[in-house]
């Protein structure tokens, strides 16, 4: 029925008791007269029955700290960060020589180049100006870290 999709929408908050004391008396009334929504219901929370059996311990501040003094989830870390900014500076190299070798029709590649270095350079000179900034109101400046 089309008049079930609604309620099965509001079936999931019925179980968590979310729904307001109206809907949920909406959706119980609903419930009396469709069979298929009753048996939804009840897939609904056998499912969830077993999703709170399913116990999740999270792991020790310990074994978090572990993990990230491990060498290779060091070298990963180095290894995609690398990976990461080489190519995005081999694409910017390549872009940039096709700026200055292109011809005037690649114009299309000489916007999005010129756009994307300008917006370094800005972003380069923000930092550059903030940094500048909080050194020189940083108290703990003289500490070595």
């Amino acid at each position: 029925m089309q008049n079930c999709e609604k309620y099965r929408h509001l079936m999931v908050g019925l179980l968590d008791r979310e729904l307001a004391p109206e809907e949920s008396a909406e959706v119980n009334e609903h419930l009396i007269r469709c069979s298929e929504c009753r048996e939804e219901l009840e897939r609904l929370r056998d499912t969830s029955s077993k999703l709170e059996a399913v116990a999740f311990e999270e792991p020790s501040d310990e074994v978090l700290r572990r993990l990230w003094r491990n060498p290779f989830s060091r070298l990963s870390r180095v290894g995609g960060l690398v990976l990461v900014l080489g190519g995005y500076a081999a694409l910017i190299g390549f872009a940039l020589f096709e700026f200055f070798t292109g011809g005037e029709d690649n114009l299309w590649v000489r916007v999005p180049v010129a756009a994307i270095v300008i917006g370094l350079l800005i972003l380069l000179l923000l930092v550059i100006l903030e940094r500048l900034k909080t050194y020189s109101k940083d108290p703990y400046r003289e500490i070595e870290r």
